[in-house]
């Protein structure tokens, strides 16, 4: 499967964070630990020099009538020394001319491939290394080979245990960073595969299933993204399921109004042919009244996209909550006369609200006008106002008859209307109400109660007491 590009960026950068490290991590060693080690290694061969100085010392005084080049004991020491040592060993005269070697053939490196380290403890000692091969060490020491005459012995150490000891330390840090790359190779994995889900969730979703839902459980922020997810899928559900409904019910209510119409306008035809002008007139307030309804239907449907889109900002104000509920019932007067209602008021409060006058006018209107519409003649009509937890409380109540708890939970929807109203309005009335009063930070929710079917409004509002 081939990785993703995620996946590999999480990858790559794990894994040259892990190279830095390890690079600061052996700079660390060389200077701290790697130096400690490397002046005892130096002190150690240092001491193996000058063990092998005095024993060279001793076989040359011992023989002095010999040369060295033939004192047999001086060459087997010589080549004990370089078997013990691991070392090349070899005398040479003041004129570099070599005396005795422990090994066959030329010098094994070239002097100007070498660089003098200083000896503080020793100043006739010299130490050397290797520019090209940094293991390589090369010590020198004046030794007495004659009567008045000087040399020199030259060790060549080409197995040094420090170096040793870094290229360990190195070859280590390697196989922890390979074990640690593996690991985290795992780690990326985990770490794209709930991305690589909600990956395959989205392209789901933008081909039309909107009922799928990504399926990440883990507790971090992609599990937080992929729940945010989901459920800003199930609001586009049920927006988009909304709109299909919204546009069957539009076409419904549309065509009521428009058969009427087409109707009307066949009987007209009729009546003019006919030279039959008695009842040109009603068909013509008949066509009337169904535009008119066409025409409130539209507005009320224009209203409702506006408020669910929030295309047009609220006016804020200090609302007078008693005066405008106030306003409408004198509105509602004839209504209320004719059907001989009785209405009981409770609007004693001193708490203004800040909202939109225009728009909670119109959601007042609303419920008010289903409520004087709904209500049985001779019926009763409650309205309360009250101050509870920073909120101005509305309930409206009239002795309509109980509806049921689908009633209850659907009643807010668009074009919803119980089997009671079912062949009255367009079911807009309540669904603007709501998205007015919830643009307000308000609620609102229906209940049946003892006096019949209430409505409760809440609405912030602001507390003069402080």
């Amino acid at each position: 499967m081939k990785p993703s590009k995620l996946y590999l960026k999480i990858f790559l950068y794990f894994v040259m964070i892990l190279i830095v490290t390890e690079l600061l991590i052996f700079g660390l060693f060389i200077v701290t630990a790697g130096r400690i080690f490397q002046a005892r290694f130096e002190h150690y061969t240092r001491a193996k020099v000058l063990v092998a100085r005095e024993f060279v010392n001793e076989k040359i005084q011992s023989e002095p009538e010999r040369h060295p080049a033939e004192n047999e004991s001086l060459k087997n020491l010589i080549l004990f020394f370089s078997k013990t040592y691991d070392a090349k060993v070899w005398l040479a005269s003041a004129d570099g001319t070599t005396v005795v070697k422990s090994f066959p053939g030329s010098l094994p490196i070239e002097i100007s491939k070498i660089t003098l380290q200083e000896d503080a403890h020793r100043p006739d000692l010299k130490n050397y290394r290797h520019l090209k091969k940094d293991w390589m060490s090369y010590s020198v020491i004046p030794v007495q080979i004659g009567k008045d005459q000087m040399g020199s012995l030259h060790i060549i150490f080409e197995t040094a245990e420090a170096d040793h000891i870094k290229a360990v330390f190195a070859i280590g840090l390697a196989a922890i960073g390979l074990i640690v790359a593996l690991l985290v190779y795992s780690v990326s994995r985990r770490i794209t595969a709930p991305i690589k889900k909600l990956k395959d969730s989205t392209l789901l979703i933008a081909k039309g299933d909107l009922s799928h839902r990504a399926v990440v459980k883990s507790r971090d922020e992609i599990g937080d993204l992929s729940r945010s997810f989901n459920f800003m899928t199930e609001k586009l559900e049920k927006m988009i399921r909304g709109s299909r409904e919204l546009i069957a019910h539009v076409s419904h209510e549309i065509r009521s109004p428009l058969a009427r119409i087409r109707v009307s306008e066949e009987l007209l035809k009729d009546c003019i042919e006919r030279s039959d002008y008695t009842d040109l007139k009603r068909h013509l307030n008949t066509m009337e009244q169904d535009i008119e309804e066409l025409d409130r239907l539209i507005e009320s449907l224009l209203t409702l996209s506006k408020l669910d889109i929030q295309e047009t900002a609220l006016k804020l104000d200090s609302i007078d909550l008693t005066a405008l509920i106030n306003d409408l019932l004198n509105r509602l007067k004839p209504g209320i006369n004719r059907k001989n209602l009785k209405v009981q008021t409770s609007l004693s409060i001193d708490q203004p609200i800040v909202g939109d006058k225009a728009a909670l006018k119109t959601a007042f209107s609303n419920i008010l006008e289903n409520t004087v519409k709904f209500t049985p003649e001779n019926g009763q009509v409650i309205i309360k106002m009250y101050f509870q937890e920073k909120f101005s409380v509305i309930t409206v109540t009239n002795s309509f008859g109980a509806l049921s708890e689908k009633d209850l939970f659907q009643i807010f929807e668009p074009f919803y209307r119980t089997e009671q109203t079912r062949t009255t309005g367009s079911g807009l009335g309540l669904s603007i109400t709501k998205k007015i009063i919830e643009k307000h930070r308000g609620s609102i929710s229906a209940e049946n109660s003892p006096d019949g079917f209430k409505i409760l409004i809440s609405l912030p509002a602001i507390d003069l007491k402080g």
